[in-house]
């Protein structure tokens, strides 16, 4: 064991409660009231663990303790680990009423602003005390997904760098439009390939600087968009382009948000640009989770 986890052998389990009350409090004392533990217990248990992880952990401020940097991240994962551990040590029961579950979900703007936001709704109802923590998407969200860094993941289907021991679940069929400020002059229902080619674009780039299910189409058939705006974010891009010529290519979900901001012209996009699968991904592991299970449930009941 130790060999496997050469990490483990420099700490005794049973401190990581102690440690995240050290963190949470920034206080020898009342962390030792919330552990059982008397004061000068407590303080052994922190120079053990100084020792162990080399940080101080804490350091002395004008009025008393504030974390170093390494004990911030040690508290946000202990925030994560902690309730996992004692699901895994406990019975296999879910109760949501009583669940103090963090559940981390790995998801782009769009993913937040359609799914998360009403599956967080749904979890408000049942499950007062859950927590969900979104984590960026970047090109590692479905190793972070495979190695336990993330619960699931919500992105497009058909993805060639999906792990293939991942479970993948079609959660729906999404279709694009294009928002143009009203001012813009098109008075057809859809591009053409040549027409949209020739107009100014503005883009969320989820992907190496690309919307991947845009532009890969485009780039078999050796084209490319005039990109004039690149922007992480759905909010911001759509109010950049009102009072332009720019054209924003989104899913319709987010479309019918993004519409409620300003009357957006809608255009649908050329036909060489086609529909997609829009998935959630975990791994198998969390299969027979009843939380985990629980909460993939909530993702389902959003989308329908």
């Amino acid at each position: 064991m130790t060999q496997q986890f050469p990490n483990l052998a420099r700490i005794d389990l049973n401190q990581l409660l102690a440690l995240q009350a050290i963190l949470e409090e920034k206080h020898i004392t009342r962390a030792a009231a919330r552990a059982s533990l008397s004061q000068p217990a407590m303080s052994r248990v922190l120079g053990r663990l100084r020792s162990a992880l080399g940080d101080d952990l804490l350091i002395r401020s004008g009025v008393g303790y504030e974390r170093t940097p390494r004990g911030d991240r040690l508290l946000q994962e202990l925030e994560v680990l902690l309730p996992r551990l004692n699901a895994v040590i406990g019975s296999n029961d879910f109760d949501p009423s009583t669940s103090q579950q963090c559940f981390r979900v790995a998801g782009t703007d769009y993913a937040a602003a359609i799914i998360i936001s009403g599956t967080v709704r749904l979890c408000r109802q049942s499950a007062p005390g859950v927590r969900v923590e979104v984590v960026g998407w970047t090109q590692d969200s479905y190793r972070d997904v495979e190695m336990g860094r993330c619960d699931v993941a919500l992105g497009v289907g058909s993805v060639p760098t999906l792990p293939k021991e991942l479970k993948v679940e079609v959660l729906y069929q999404e279709n694009f439009v294009c928002l143009m400020s009203t001012d813009t002059k098109f008075k057809g229902k859809r591009f053409s390939l040549d027409e949209y080619l020739r107009r100014p674009h503005a883009v969320v780039a989820t992907a190496e600087g690309r919307q991947t299910m845009i532009d890969r189409p485009l780039a078999d058939l050796g084209k490319q968009r005039n990109v004039v705006l690149q922007s992480p974010y759905f909010m911001s891009t759509a109010l950049s382009i009102v009072g332009t010529d720019l054209i924003f290519t989104v899913p319709m979900r987010i479309a019918l948000e993004l519409s409620k901001l300003a009357n957006f012209q809608q255009v649908l996009p050329p036909q060489e640009i086609s529909d997609f699968p829009y998935t959630v991904v975990w791994h198998p592991r969390l299969g027979g989770n009843s939380e985990q299970a629980w909460f993939r449930d909530q993702i389902r009941a959003t989308v329908k």
